[in-house]
């Protein structure tokens, strides 16, 4: 356990330090829109539960959509937790699915990106 003291400069100069509270506002951000997420992730799963229950056979758009929204959750976590300091979406890119997780059947199913998707995925002069 650190048995240092607290030096009040120090803690005078950290409370007075305007990037911490710039950080607790995009915590709070975060918090919000991770409740958000996880809703909308309880709602994929249902739904895909019932797709599958309809079909006998999963949704391949649902399953992206939910590795997206793994990885924002799980990139806001690292966020809040000060795991790291990149600020996840809508602060950067919407986070990209690994097409080796979209598999059907065994074999592996290239997700292609719409005009739209492409076009906003190209670097802006």
């Amino acid at each position: 356990m650190n048995t240092q003291t607290l030096d009040q400069e120090a803690l005078s100069n950290n409370v007075k330090n305007t990037r911490h509270w710039i950080r607790l506002a995009y915590m709070m951000l975060y918090s919000i829109l991770l409740h958000l997420a996880g809703a909308v992730m309880w709602m994929v799963c249902v739904v895909q539960f019932l797709f599958v229950l309809g079909t006998g056979t999963d949704n391949t758009n649902l399953r992206i959509l939910a590795s997206g929204l793994t990885r924002f959750i799980q990139q806001s976590l690292l966020f809040v937790s000060y795991n790291s300091e990149n600020k996840p979406f809508p602060f950067d890119s919407w986070p990209a699915h690994q097409e080796e997780e979209i598999a059907e059947e065994g074999v592996i199913i290239e997700a292609e990106a719409t005009e739209e998707t492409k076009s906003r995925m190209e670097p802006k002069d």
